[in-house]
């Protein structure tokens, strides 16, 4: 099993605890894109991470809920395929990439 998250997402991050609990997520170091000022506020933090969600899509691949390229490397690294190379993987990010 493997499961596909940015650190960015509010999909991935959104539960209800958020009310009053802070998550893991806001205790360790920040992910790489998302921004150090992001601190966990009772019920404020809630409230924000819920306002991203309708937008969670609407940015650039490699963030938020939009996953592109990152099926090629996933698909790939579960299933394996034989004679896989980097060159077919590149290829395969490119026509996923220019159909998404």
């Amino acid at each position: 099993m493997l499961y596909l998250q940015h650190p960015s997402d509010p999909i991935v991050w959104w539960s209800p605890r958020l009310i009053l609990n802070q998550p893991a997520w806001l205790r360790e170091p920040r992910g790489r894109d998302v921004l150090s000022e992001m601190v966990w506020i009772p019920f404020v933090t809630f409230w924000q991470v819920t306002a991203d969600l309708p937008f969670a899509t609407g940015v650039p691949g490699g963030h938020g809920h939009k996953y592109t390229t990152e099926y090629v490397d996933a698909w790939a690294e579960v299933l394996q395929p034989p004679g896989w190379t980097e060159a077919k993987a590149d290829r395969l990010r490119n026509i996923v990439q220019t159909a998404g």
